[in-house]
């Protein structure tokens, strides 16, 4: 027994043996603890990587100022050599004041304008501003905010431009922009209502559903009260951290709430369709009450602003005619026959109002205005319900187009450049760029296509019809509607010889009786031969009444359709190409032009394809891509063919069989119309008209 607790105790003769066999183990088992404890510290790591990733996107998701990712690009001058941009900075969206300037967000870029409101420079893309199409404005943190129609954010310092995008989202636009407690608040139509400190971006949302705030019209701080006006939505208010939405339920004259103010103590929402007024103090406390908490003071359609200035409430309509209450809205309604609208000269639209720097500013298609305060010789004020607009800013370049949405082009004979708009009518331009000047009635508005009519002059295809027009501006309508086209809405137009050839470029004036007019239109393909009018249909063998564009060459007309092509022959359809019996991939042919030669066909969603000799198509989709070819936006010479669509011009150059891009240096990405001559090409965008050297695609190549 005593041996036996001998060898128990420790230390004992049996322990000491047994320590030497365990010292090796002991080290490996301390190793391996090693290993362990790092992995698992390796495993925290990434698990708490995981974490905070998976807590950013869910804040993205759904918490109350949620972070946004977002990246910042550095937006620098394109080159500029053989490239010049023709815009109309005339219709404005917003003006802020940044520095000692005045700076005016336009559809065709951003304009500085002195203090007295003289133009100092115009900025586009070829500054490095990235788009042409501007929203509105901000100055913020020493910087000018700019916001665009589809490129996201803009920063401006005066010299520079920054780029600001959201990876995990598409905004569409930036539908606002405001300065609250030292942030930007940035609405976006699809993209929420973001919060920016300088450094971070933050989605704001609302309420405890966390609801997330598009399409984002108005953005107004007055004292503890923050208002959002949507454009479909109503109008969102948020005090003290609590959410309230506001809709037509609850008494808003309309969903599309287009300003608020707040005046004698009452938050006055404009709508779309009149003003409505509600006690500021406590308006949160009435959301979902049984009561309306909103009231309509008056019924206005087409209401577009209102703001406060010098005590003052003024609102517009979209067509300008602007109105200052004389009276608060009070508890009754206002009678519209005691409003008293005063319409501005000129057709306007799009019209808003702005207070800034201690002036009222009206902001239209016709450009701005600001409220003139000054006194009469008397000495007497104006009444409170008085108020008058002068303009400011308002020169434009002499080579400047009416409008920007450019929907056609066309050279006539003497080098005259015609640029047609499906808003503004035609435009002539001298060879040296000046705009002689403008034509524009009821009918001859929206144009689809501009044609030389072989007399010096050009035929313009409308939703009205057909118009002839020469060098002096006098047009007129070709024949009527029952006797010249299967329909009143015309697409394109082509001209033929008497004998069914294609008329030549210059016909003599003495022989355009003898020519045949070919009309693309959605009821089918009319041919007017000296008032002899017949029309082809699907009945004829048209794969679709829908015609889009025709092209005559050597006694041939080759018409463009929702459903494909068709060749016609002395009056006939001899074939037609379509996805089901040709290499077409789609069937809306939506352009036909011939170049070098050559006839190419241009489809919405298939990209371009050439009809060979041997009377098959080939696709160029490899090269290009499905592109989505603009209606009748082809022009091709000896050289080229010069394509516009939806995202740039593609260019084919005949000899080397090759294909470009020009995207960056266009005023906006959708390229609408195509004409060119010696040496120029002209390409009519959705955001003015961009003129290249042709030398410009050689080096491209």
């Amino acid at each position: 027994m005593r041996e036996r607790r001998q060898d128990a105790m420790p230390g004992g003769p049996v322990e000491a043996p047994l320590r030497r066999r365990l010292k090796p183990t002991r080290r490996l088992l301390s190793a391996a603890v090693v290993f362990v404890v790092a992995a698992t510290a390796l495993w925290g790591i990434d698990v708490v990587r995981r974490a905070r990733g998976g807590l950013d996107a869910a804040r993205t998701a759904g918490g109350n100022g949620d972070a946004v990712r977002f990246e910042k690009k550095r937006l620098d001058p394109l080159r500029r050599e053989g490239v010049r941009l023709f815009q109309a900075t005339r219709a404005a969206r917003a003006v802020e004041r940044f520095g000692d300037s005045y700076f005016v967000a336009t559809d065709g870029g951003l304009v500085e304008l002195t203090p007295q409101g003289r133009v100092v420079r115009r900025f586009g893309v070829l500054d490095g501003l990235g788009e042409s199409d501007l929203t509105c404005l901000a100055a913020y943190g020493g910087r000018l905010y700019v916001g665009t129609r589809s490129r996201g954010l803009v920063a401006f310092d005066g010299e520079r431009f920054e780029q600001y995008l959201w990876p995990d989202r598409d905004p569409k636009s930036i539908t606002a922009l405001a300065v609250d407690q030292g942030k930007l608040l940035v609405g976006t139509f699809a993209g929420g209502l973001l919060e920016f400190d300088g450094r971070a971006f933050r989605e704001v949302r609302a309420g405890e559903g966390r609801t997330r705030l598009d399409a984002v019209n108005v953005i107004k701080r007055y004292g503890p009260r923050l208002y959002v006006g949507t454009f479909d939505g109503g109008l969102w208010v948020s005090e003290g951290g609590r959410w309230a939405h506001f809709t037509s339920a609850d008494g808003l004259a309309s969903e599309r709430v287009v300003g608020v103010v707040e005046s004698g103590g009452e938050a006055l929402a404009a709508t779309d369709f009149g003003l409505s007024a509600a006690d500021a103090d406590g308006l949160l406390l009435k959301a979902g009450g049984e009561g309306r908490a909103w009231r309509t003071v008056l019924t206005a359609p087409s209401l577009s602003g209102v703001a406060e200035s010098d005590g003052r409430v003024t609102l517009c309509k979209d067509d300008g005619e602007f109105a200052v209450l004389t009276t608060p809205p009070g508890t009754l309604a206002i009678k519209a026959d005691e409003v008293n609208w005063v319409k501005p000269p000129g057709a306007r639209s799009g019209a808003r109002l702005v207070a800034l720097d201690g002036s009222l500013w009206q902001l239209d298609s016709g450009g701005v205005r600001r409220a003139s305060e000054s006194v009469p010789a008397g000495g007497a004020r104006k009444g409170p319900g008085q108020i008058s607009f002068a303009d400011f800013g308002v020169e434009e370049s002499a080579e400047s187009p009416t409008g920007n949405l450019t929907s056609a082009l066309a050279f006539d004979a003497g080098g005259n450049l015609w640029a047609g708009s499906f808003r503004n009518g035609v435009d002539i331009f001298a060879p040296s760029g000046k705009r002689l000047g403008h034509v524009e009635t009821d009918e001859l508005r929206e144009v689809n296509a501009l044609v030389p009519d072989g007399a010096g002059g050009v035929l313009a295809a409308t939703s009205q019809g057909i118009f002839r027009l020469d060098p002096s501006l006098h047009f007129e309508k070709v024949g009527t509607t029952d006797q010249t086209t299967a329909a009143a809405s015309v697409s394109h137009v082509a001209l033929l010889g008497a004998d069914g050839e294609a008329a030549a470029p210059r016909h003599p004036p003495n022989q355009t009786a003898a020519r045949q007019l070919v009309a693309a239109t959605p009821r089918g393909l009319s041919f007017d031969a000296q008032g002899r009018v017949r029309a082809l249909t699907t009945v004829q063998g048209l794969p679709s009444n829908n015609v889009y564009s025709v092209w005559a060459d050597a006694g041939r007309v080759y018409a463009g359709t929702l459903g494909g092509l068709a060749e016609v022959s002395a009056g006939r359809v001899v074939r037609v190409f379509k996805d089901s019996n040709s290499a077409l991939k789609v069937n809306w042919v939506t352009a036909v032009c011939g170049a070098g030669g050559r006839l190419f066909v241009g489809t919405y969603g298939g990209g371009v394809f050439e009809l060979l000799p041997s009377g098959d198509l080939r696709g160029f989709a490899t090269e290009t891509g499905r592109a989505f070819v603009n209606q009748n936006a082809m022009w091709g010479d000896d050289e080229r063919l010069y394509v516009g669509t939806l995202d740039g011009a593609l260019v084919f150059d005949l000899r080397s069989q090759r294909w470009t891009r020009v995207r960056d240096e266009l005023p906006e990405p959708s390229v609408l119309s195509v004409a060119g001559r010696e040496g120029q090409v002209y390409f009519g965008t959705t955001g003015g008209i961009a003129r290249f050297d042709k030398s410009f695609f050689d080096s491209a190549e």
